[in-house]
């Protein structure tokens, strides 16, 4: 197991207000290849982006596989 990213998603409301920030866990060590695991299901009003690294213990503390996500 390797390291793994935290990538951020904002979410834009479609009835205005203010944006909307999830979290998620990827078991991914490059930053590209995270964001674009989360980016390929979100909609055209989230923008995501890598947030920084997530250690090794705590992918496997959060049960992840590689290439496994989850959110907070």
């Amino acid at each position: 197991m390797a390291n793994g990213q935290v990538v951020l998603v904002t979410t834009a409301p479609l009835d205005g207000g203010p944006p909307v920030r999830s979290v998620f866990f990827v078991a991914e060590g490059d930053a590209a290849k995270a964001t674009a695991i989360i980016a390929d299901m979100m909609a055209p009003n989230e923008t995501v982006e890598a947030w920084g690294p997530l250690p090794e213990a705590a992918v496997k503390a959060l049960g992840l596989k590689p290439g496994d996500y989850t959110h907070s």
